[in-house]
């Protein structure tokens, strides 16, 4: 009851509201703009730095890179709509959270003479079951929903965590990967091994923390964990049969010859914007995009986003800041979605107090909303394009 109804009950109701105005707080050194967080966290590493700067090794520091490089990722793929800057408290506290309990598991259980291998999957999995149960705790709770994500970020953590115990800290237990092989002759040597169990986890851990924000909302739930689930198990039999060098030559050739047939068809239509639209297909400069939402940034760059058929206020504000002249929202074959807005269909305004200035709206199901988007790219317009793929 503590761990779950404490950060909810109090940090939710009092506190939630400061974190993010420390976490956006600025100072001026020199005139420059910097984040108070941002500069105190470099403060702070660098001290840690050179106070354990006879400890330093090359492995420490490449565990801490692989560290950095995780986190910078997961803000990448994560919360497109959320728009919040690398040192935010709030959008770091699942990873920080879950780091800190696979270390404090490692302390706690090394005393009792557990295998490296089988503490590394109890951590992992018990992290996941208590995010797990976190979540669905939260029904219970006002203003609280269920996010699929924030159990991705939970896990990505956990992977986070076992890093540092593993590879940076090594204070508890540590691994000599010259004594270890990537690859078992039987999959259940896969959880025998701290090796080949870390690369199992750490698969199954990407590929939630990519799908999951693209598949948040409530009613995607057992499609994302069924997703999730399908190309772990896709990827991890195809990551055991490349032990097998005709195997790893059959697939690298495989996927030699899908790039760069998806190279040649971007290449050829570069200069086109969306050439074909039915059903949960979208084609969009010769790429591919099945079931998945699609967001075209105005300069041309696409990316997949969060699924979902209404836009709340953090939403719109994201758009806003993206400060285009036209935002297009595509509602879906059927014109299911496109809604939280002022009209769920139709052209009208909103205003944008960052600009100063009026965005046009255009809801309209996605097919339409296709064909109007090649025009208005074709007229120059600075377009900010959303397309519910369904």
């Amino acid at each position: 009851m503590l761990v779950m109804a404490t950060p909810f009950v109090v940090v939710t109701k009092f506190l939630q509201g400061a974190v993010n105005n420390v976490s956006h707080m600025m100072w001026f050194p020199f005139g420059i703009e910097l984040p108070i967080v941002g500069s105190l966290a470099i403060a702070l590493l660098a001290i840690f730095i050179i106070w354990q700067r006879k400890n330093i090794t090359r492995r420490r520091v490449f565990g801490a890179l692989v560290v950095v490089v995780m986190i910078l990722f997961a803000q990448w793929v994560q919360d497109l709509y959320s728009n919040m800057a690398i040192y935010d408290l709030q959008k770091n506290w699942h990873y920080t959270a879950y780091a800190a309990y696979v270390y404090i598991f490692f302390a706690a259980f090394h005393v009792r003479g557990m295998s490296v291998s089988k503490m590394i999957l109890a951590s992992f999995f018990s992290a996941i079951a208590l995010s797990a149960v976190d979540e669905f705790f939260q029904f219970h709770l006002s203003n609280r929903v269920f996010d699929i994500s924030d159990i991705a970020k939970d896990a990505w953590g956990a992977a986070m965590g076992l890093v540092m115990v593993l590879f940076v800290s090594e204070t508890y237990t540590s691994i000599d990967l010259r004594k270890h092989s990537i690859w078992q002759k039987k999959l259940s040597n896969y959880w025998r091994n701290p090796i080949a169990a870390i690369i199992v986890i750490s698969l199954f851990s990407l590929i939630l923390i990519v799908t999951s924000p693209l598949l948040t909302e409530y009613e995607y739930l057992w499609r994302c964990v069924l997703v999730s689930v399908a190309i772990f198990i896709v990827v991890m039999a195809l990551y055991h049969f490349t032990r097998f060098r005709v195997f790893r030559i059959v697939l690298l050739s495989i996927i030699a010859v899908v790039m760069l047939l998806l190279a040649g068809n971007i290449l050829l239509h570069r200069n086109d914007n969306i050439t074909h639209v039915s059903r949960n297909f979208i084609v969009y400069k010769g790429i591919p995009i099945p079931y998945f939402d699609l967001l075209i940034y105005p300069n041309g760059l696409p990316r997949l986003t969060d699924k979902k058929k209404r836009f709340n206020l953090q939403d719109q504000r994201f758009f806003k800041g993206c400060e285009p002249d036209i935002l297009l929202i595509g509602s879906g074959y059927e014109g299911e979605g496109g809604k939280g807005f002022k009209n769920n269909e139709g052209t009208f305004f909103i205003y944008n107090a960052k600009t100063n200035a009026a965005v046009q709206v255009v809801v309209t199901k996605t097919h339409v909303a296709c064909k109007m988007f090649n025009k208005l790219k074709k007229d120059g317009k600075k377009v900010l394009c959303v397309m519910h793929n369904s």
